[in-house]
C-alpha cells in the first residue's frame, strides 16, 4: 500500500496526539503504513497553517512529556537503580531537548537589562559619560 500524499486533518490529528505523547515524528511516520512519509508531512506543514499549528503545539506538549521522563529518571536515581553521573547525563540531555522543544516554558531566561532598565547602545554611552 502507498502512503498517502492527501492532506486530512484527522490523519494529521493523530500523528500530532502521538507527538505529544513523547515521540519523534520520524518514528511516528515510520510507524504505520497509513501514515505519509517524512516529505510528504513537511510539504503538508509548508501548505497548511492548521497542522503547522497543531504540530507546534505538540512539541510543546511533547516537552511536558519530557518533563515526567526526568521525574521517572530522579525517581530511579533516588531508588539506586542509575548511578547518579548516568541519571545527571540523562537529565542534562532531556532538559536540553525540553528547552528547545518550549523555551518559553522551559528554556533559560536571560535577562539582558541593568537596574531593571533595557540598555541600548545610546543608553550605554551617556550612562557611561554621566557618571
Amino acid at each position: 500500500m502507498a502512503r498517502p500524499s492527501d492532506y486530512t486533518i484527522e490523519m494529521a490529528t493523530e500523528i500530532c496526539e502521538e507527538v505529544a505523547n513523547g515521540f519523534n515524528i520520524k518514528t511516528v511516520l515510520k510507524s504505520q503504513e497509513r501514515y505519509p512519509s517524512f516529505p510528504t508531512w513537511c510539504k503538508w506543514k509548508r501548505e497548511n497553517d492548521q497542522l503547522l499549528n497543531l504540530y507546534t503545539r505538540s512539541i510543546q506538549d511533547k516537552a511536558e512529556s519530557v518533563d515526567e521522563e526526568i521525574d521517572h529518571i530522579y525517581d530511579e536515581i533516588k531508588a539506586g537503580n542509575i548511578d547518579a553521573s548516568s541519571g545527571r547525563i540523562l537529565i542534562d540531555t532531556l532538559k536540553w531537548k525540553a528547552s528547545k522543544y518550549y523555551p518559553k516554558m522551559f528554556g533559560d531566561k536571560i535577562d539582558h537589562t541593568t537596574g531593571g532598565e533595557k540598555m541600548t547602545p545610546t543608553t550605554f554611552v551617556f550612562k557611561k559619560y554621566d557618571e
